[in-house]
Order: structure tokens, then C-alpha cells, then sequence
């Protein structure tokens, strides 16, 4: 009797143990997706500021050659209060466009770049949103956002962008 009971011990104590391992591999699993959709946003984010800080330099340089234009030439046209927000795509060569319309689009996937034209479909939304404080000063804002499980989650980055080509004299 006493060893039936030893084993039935045993053998309880095992499940539990074998049970909370299982228990274990699954919220790591799940943490895993959440905290890989968080990295991959935050990139997404970081490339949404690289891009708007490349069409400004962009701009620098066409200046520069004396082919003549302003240094927010194609993103004051995403100056907030903008709604729908903003959105930037890639050409196939790699070259930025001017921003537009994101028309809430998810983005898409193709040979690991990220574009609204071509590809997989993603669950990322990126918009960015542009404010011009002062004639040298515009301040970059994006959001990237997507579902996780009933929530919507968010990334957001910022940053100021200058005008140091010609800058103003301090007095």
C-alpha cells in the first residue's frame, strides 16, 4: 500500500512539474512574438525619421548644385494637423519619393524592404506627421502601430530637423 501511494506521489508531483514547464514554453513563445513585432516597429520607426532626415539632405544637395528649390521641398506637405497622416515609399531603386497620403495602408514586405507598393502584406502601419516650428525648424514625428492579440500597439519616434545649409544668424 505505502509504495502505491509513494508512486501516485511521484508520479503527481512529476505532472505538476512537467505541467508548469509547458506553462512556462508557452508565455515565452508568445512574449517572443510580442517583443519581435516590437523590434521590427521600432526599426519601422526609426526608418520613417531616416527617411524624411534623406529627403531634406536630398533637397541640401539639389540646392547646393544650384539647381534651385527650398530644404522642405516634398514634406511640408505632411505638416500636422495633416489628416489622413503621412506616409513615404520606396522606388525600386531604392531612392525615397516625396511623402504623401498613408491612407492608413499596412505595409508591405519584399525581399526584406519595407514599401506600400509590392510584396506581403504586414501587420505595421507607419504615419508620420510633420510640424514646422520655425523657418529652420521642423520637428518629425511617426507612429507605427499594430495588433497584438486585442490591442493595438504603438512605437513612436521623433526628432527636430534643421536647416543648416543657410542658417538664420543668431543675433
Amino acid at each position: 500500500g505505502f509504495t502505491l501511494i509513494e508512486v501516485l506521489t511521484a508520479m503527481f508531483i512529476m505532472v505538476m512539474g512537467t505541467l508548469g514547464v509547458f506553462g512556462l514554453i508557452t508565455r515565452t513563445v508568445a512574449f517572443n512574438s510580442s517583443v519581435n513585432s516590437q523590434l521590427v516597429a521600432s526599426y519601422l520607426s526609426q526608418e520613417g525619421l531616416e527617411i524624411v532626415r534623406n529627403i531634406r539632405d536630398a533637397n541640401f544637395l539639389k540646392i547646393h548644385k544650384g539647381a534651385g528649390g527650398n530644404w522642405t521641398d516634398g514634406i511640408i506637405a505632411c505638416e500636422a494637423p495633416y489628416d489622413p497622416p503621412c506616409a513615404v515609399d520606396r522606388e525600386a531603386d531604392y531612392t525615397e519619393t516625396a511623402l504623401g497620403v498613408s491612407q492608413g495602408r499596412a505595409l508591405k514586405i519584399n525581399d526584406g524592404l519595407y514599401n506600400y507598393t509590392a510584396g506581403d502584406g504586414t501587420i505595421f502601419k507607419r504615419n508620420i506627421s510633420i510640424t514646422q516650428s520655425s523657418a529652420d525648424t521642423l520637428s518629425v514625428s511617426v507612429d507605427v502601430s499594430w495588433p497584438d492579440k486585442e490591442n493595438i500597439r504603438h512605437v513612436f519616434g521623433a526628432t527636430e530637423l534643421y536647416n543648416w545649409l543657410t542658417p538664420t544668424p543668431s543675433p
